[in-house]
């Protein structure tokens, strides 16, 4: 069960919904024949990864809130993580920024209390991208700036491709587009070299970013601005700005 589990994270990661879904349609299934909560939570998480790729946000929250359920049946606190996670992608894609905020906060509180310091780092991150939508600027960037140095103290560099899209998304909202474009290919620059594409929701955020820079800057200076910044480390990239 496992070994599904992890195929299909791999597959989900590289972009192949088809491979993850069936996968983890097997993973749930053998957890289920098995009784065994923390392998049926982990492939119902999954498949509403897949279900959020696929843009079906209501099988999203179904497929969470039954992880969730499993989870707590278990009385296994730490296996509600994911669940409660993908509550909060569902609430977030829906718009509805109140319940959003208030997942990602349970989520922030529940995986400092376990301990887990990167996923902290990562709704961090998510949380910034609410408060960003909901007309709260100056909040998003001080979440921002949480994350990105709680990456930083963890040495977390699986979360440096969506760092650089967050100084992307943070230099077009103060005005500097070619930077934004820089940032943004020197992101999916990133993502490229790790062999991955951004989970759905921050796919969508820097699809976002990159029709509103594109506008501003013509396909043409955008493209080439995006071509420069493809080129830097990520060192180059940020400076001492990130």
């Amino acid at each position: 069960m496992a070994d599904l589990y992890e195929d299909a994270l791999v597959a989900f990661r590289s972009g192949d919904n088809d491979l993850a879904r069936q996968l983890s349609e097997r993973a749930l299934e053998a957890a289920r024949s098995t009784h065994t909560a923390a392998a049926e939570t982990d492939a119902l998480c999954m498949l509403s990864r897949v279900a959020l790729r696929d843009g079906e946000i209501g099988l999203v929250q179904k497929l969470a809130e039954e992880g969730r359920a499993v989870a707590r049946a278990s009385g296994e606190e730490r296996l509600e993580r994911m669940p409660l996670h993908m509550q909060a992608v569902a609430a977030r894609m829906n718009g509805d920024h109140s319940l959003a905020r208030t997942l990602y906060e349970q989520s922030i509180e529940l995986n400092r209390r376990l301990g887990e310091e990167r996923m902290v780092a990562a709704e961090l991150h998510n949380l910034a991208y609410v408060e960003l939508h909901d007309g709260q600027p100056v909040r998003a960037k001080e979440l921002f700036a949480k994350a990105r140095v709680e990456a930083r103290r963890l040495g977390y560099e699986g979360l440096r491709p969506y760092l650089l899209g967050d100084a992307a998304v943070i230099a077009a909202e103060e005005g500097d587009a070619d930077r934004a474009a820089r940032l943004y290919g020197a992101a999916q620059a990133a993502f490229g070299a790790a062999g991955q594409v951004p989970d759905p929701d921050d796919a969508a955020e820097q699809e976002r970013l990159r029709a509103r820079v594109a506008a501003v800057l013509g396909n043409e200076g955008f493209r080439a601005a995006c071509d420069v910044g493809a080129r830097l480390t990520f060192e180059e990239a940020v400076g001492d700005r990130l």
